[in-house]
């Protein structure tokens, strides 16, 4: 048997084996080596590991060894996805037996043997895929992949397509997407880890790089300590603060159930959602002792949420409490239009006043810049101000807060970023005099000739 004939007899088996490099070949056996039970996995791979060349070529093989049954390639967008498989199916189909593979007349489609290779994206608002039965589906790189996007692909289109396989498998070759509470990394990978499923390939089991294409790697990254080599190379989660709206949010700085002040200018401030976002109501203070902004507690509700339910949920869970020193109602700072206002007012007797909203950048700037000089904190209890200052992103331009399923419009950074503009920090113990203990007590007309002492000891008189 020649050269020519061993190879053709490789393609018809459906065996490319003899076409990975060596540290592919430990993925290759993993991924054929998965219980006929298990079918999700998760492969996170270093960036120029050759995880894509893998995808495609197993993908390939999948199709040869199986009869009339349709695999699907899949990323963030449809366009993205073209442009990765396709140059390497071409190379990798390059000694393939003439005939055996066609491609379609659409584009993104082949067909391999007598099964279909497919291409999808998950910015198909319907899903190319429904209607079709799937036998398995490789996801390639979502890193870029809108949240939202990615879960009403898998649950909408991919997961019902793949009903009807013969142990048809999900299987994810890709990096960390840039943002810690991305579906892949809360549902998919934790399943997968839960299913002795996840595997992890870093740049150090990268064999094929010489010291020199190492050290090339991390100079191209900005350094070992850069949250880019750290994510790309050795698949740690990391925030990417060229993104999310706080750079410099960290759970374990800013969440803290730190000990409330005794006197304080508590404030509620909502970000009224109406009928497409969340509405968002905070209680945010000033601990003027300690010279920090903190959140004290929050309240939310769907889009929709009619207003006397909002108004009957603060009036319930706040009322008699967050007030102010001498004030016997709250004071209420609200994004809402004119006319919601004197709703409000006139029947539901809550006075509103419009926050501070001019420059829009700059209020951003001021809030993220009080995480930065460590002058938040925010109770734990806090769920959704806690999520969204972790992972709450700008969208593309810019030019505004990226929406998702589970942040809304990053409706809790809002109402906090007018707290934030808009706080009154003002002294609110004006007869009292700081000191290191909290604070002191002025002496009494009586004891004019006392010296103020701790909380607990008696007073001292001048010369006793």
């Amino acid at each position: 048997m020649n050269l020519r004939q061993l190879t053709d007899a490789l393609w018809y088996r459906g065996n490319l084996r003899y076409k990975l490099w060596d540290q592919q070949i430990s993925i290759y056996e993993a991924i054929y080596a998965l219980p006929k039970e298990i079918d999700e996995a998760v492969v996170l791979c270093a960036r120029q590991f050759g995880k894509s060349h893998l995808g495609v070529l197993i993908a390939i093989e999948q199709c040869l060894r199986h009869q009339d049954k349709c695999f699907l390639i899949l990323g963030p967008t449809l366009k993205q996805t073209r442009e990765i498989v396709t140059p390497r199916l071409r190379h990798i189909i390059a000694d393939a037996p003439e005939g055996l593979i066609r491609p379609s007349k659409s584009e993104g489609k082949w067909y391999i043997g007598t099964s279909e290779l497919v291409m999808g994206g998950f910015d198909l608002n319907t899903g190319s895929q429904r209607g079709k039965t799937l036998q398995g589906v490789f996801v390639e790189e979502i890193v870029d992949a809108n949240p939202d996007q990615y879960l009403e692909s898998l649950r909408s289109d991919v997961g019902p397509a793949l009903t009807h396989s013969d142990g048809g498998k999900l299987i994810f070759l890709t990096t960390l997407p840039k943002i810690p509470d991305h579906p892949f990394i809360t549902e998919t990978m934790s399943r997968a880890q839960m299913n002795n499923a996840f595997y992890s390939f870093t740049i150090d089991d990268n064999k094929a790089l010489s010291p020199a294409q190492y050290e090339a790697c991390i100079r191209r990254a900005g350094g070992r300590h850069t949250d880019d080599f750290k994510r790309e190379y050795l698949n740690e989660i990391i925030r990417d603060k060229s993104i999310v709206v706080i750079p410099d949010f960290r759970i374990d700085q800013h969440v803290a159930d730190v000990q409330l002040p005794d006197t304080c200018n508590w404030e509620i401030y909502i970000d009224w959602g109406g009928v497409r976002d969340f509405t968002v109501a905070l209680v945010v203070g000033y601990d003027y002792m300690q010279a920090i902004d903190i959140v004290a507690d929050e309240l939310w509700w769907p889009a929709n949420t009619p207003t006397e339910v909002i108004v009957a949920d603060i009036r319930k869970k706040w009322g008699g409490k967050w007030l102010q020193p001498n004030r016997s109602e709250h004071v209420y700072y609200a994004d809402v239009p004119g006319q919601l206002a004197v709703d409000l007012g006139r029947s539901f007797k809550m006075t509103v006043a419009l926050p501070q909203k001019q420059d829009w950048e700059a209020s951003i700037n001021g809030l993220a810049n009080r995480f930065t000089i460590d002058k938040v904190r925010i109770l734990p209890h806090c769920k959704l101000t806690i999520t969204t200052c972790q992972s709450g992103t700008f969208n593309k331009q810019h030019t505004d807060f990226e929406r998702t399923s589970t942040l809304g419009h990053c409706d809790a950074i809002a109402a906090l970023m007018y707290a934030i503009r808009g706080l009154n920090r003002s002294n609110p113990y004006p007869a009292q005099i700081v000191s290191k203990d909290r604070y002191w007590h002025n002496p009494v007309k009586s004891e004019l000739n006392v010296i103020p002492k701790r909380f607990g000891d008696g007073p001292k008189k001048f010369g006793g």
